[in-house]
């Protein structure tokens, strides 16, 4: 199957960048994470899903050609540190879009397209290493839902194979890597799962930049 992006190559950086915010510690001491601080933040990486596959298994009578199960991903967040171990976020997060297309008995083209977003809620377990970095797993849900755009060439445009959108709840976890560049600035790296979402579980790699108010 071919793929839209290999997040193998996202992966790559990922794992630099957790390994910079340990180098960190030997920077010196900056401004330790306070409780009782709010924050906002934005975040940019990638999104793959796994099993996005199966959807295409029941279109009648064709064969699956490729599946683009990679895509950009962003999030925009906010959250609130209540004490040096526990934080607690809300954000809005989109995971791109996801691409497949097949080839009809017939021989004529169908491509679907899918993009699934929603609303977040998660607990944050966090530990302070030195004075400037976190590491932190998180924990909670999101409310999503995902719009999905089928085209057919040939003799099958005429056939609508489009369904309603689709919504739901799923299972949400994560670990990172924060630390912070100043005063009121932070940047931050996580990997996070979640768990049936569109008919997959995605997976985001996302690199963020927050400010504490």
């Amino acid at each position: 199957m071919g793929k839209f992006m290999n997040v193998g190559i996202w992966g790559r950086p990922a794992s630099a960048l957790f390994g910079f915010a340990a180098c960190s510690l030997m920077a010196g001491p900056a401004w330790s994470v306070q409780p009782e601080q709010s924050y906002l933040g934005l975040a940019f990486g990638a999104s793959e899903f796994s099993q996005m596959s199966e959807l295409t298994s029941s279109w009648p009578d064709t064969s699956l050609d490729t599946v683009e199960e990679s895509d950009l991903a962003w999030k925009l967040y906010t959250g609130h540190q209540f004490s040096n171990w526990l934080a607690v976020e809300t954000g809005w997060v989109d995971f791109g879009a996801v691409r497949a297309s097949a080839v009809h008995i017939g021989g004529d083209s169908v491509s679907m397209k899918i993009t699934p977003s929603g609303f977040e809620f998660s607990a944050l377990a966090t530990a302070s290493i030195g004075d400037s970095v976190q590491v932190f797993a998180r924990g909670g849900a999101l409310a999503w839902r995902s719009s999905q755009k089928i085209e057919a060439g040939g003799a099958l445009a005429a056939e609508d194979f489009s369904g309603p959108d689709k919504s739901g709840f799923a299972a949400a976890f994560g670990l990172g890597v924060h630390w912070d560049l100043g005063a009121r600035n932070s940047l931050r790296v996580e990997w996070q799962k979640y768990l049936d979402v569109a008919g997959g579980d995605p997976e985001t790699w996302l690199l963020s930049v927050a400010r504490r108010y």
